[in-house]
């Protein structure tokens, strides 16, 4: 009788935590439930001179957010990616990515330059005209990084959703279309 109670009393205890832990990611994301992608987490009409320019200004945006502490060590970990290699595709856009320390919470930012950013390798050498950034905390387990990375990837293999993405100028509108297919 006693193992029966002690095991509803565990199975309570645990659906609190995940009803908890639930209700934070949810307040994480400023209150947007089901969205991955806020809309404050969208910067359109950029005119960014090169790769450098747009991971700086992506690091700015992160602290200015509140989703890392430091512009300058998630800078340096957005480069050490870039040195291990490109994070630049094809058809203007990148998924530059970044697991440090220095970052608070799992968040994707997008930036979209008006004309495209130079200095970035791509496979078919056109300038980055969108930048897809993960932000992965150090203690996010392996397995985040790595799904977030590949339902980026398998998304950007869809023509519609890219020339979705690249027509859109409206950061609702962008939010909306990438929280539809990352989630």
């Amino acid at each position: 009788m006693n193992d029966s109670i002690d095991i509803a009393a565990a199975t309570s205890s645990l659906a609190e935590k995940a009803q908890s832990a639930l209700a934070g990611l949810r307040a994480d994301r400023g209150g947007e439930a089901d969205a991955l992608v806020p809309e404050g987490h969208v910067f359109c009409g950029l005119a960014l001179g090169d790769r450098d320019d747009m991971l700086r200004f992506l690091s700015e945006q992160a602290v200015s957010l509140g989703l890392a502490r430091d512009a300058e060590a998630l800078m340096q970990a957005f480069l050490k990616r870039e040195a291990e290699g490109t994070t630049g595709m094809m058809d203007g856009f990148a998924i530059p990515h970044a697991k440090s320390a220095t970052i608070e919470r799992t968040a994707v930012l997008i930036a979209k330059d008006r004309v495209g950013v130079t200095g970035w390798d791509t496979m078919d050498e056109l300038p980055v005209r969108i930048a897809i950034a993960l932000l992965i905390p150090d203690t996010a387990g392996g397995t985040t990084h790595l799904r977030l990375l590949s339902q980026v990837t398998e998304a950007l293999m869809d023509e519609a959703f890219r020339d979705q993405v690249k027509s859109c100028d409206d950061p609702a509108g962008l939010a909306a279309a990438i929280n539809a297919r990352l989630m």
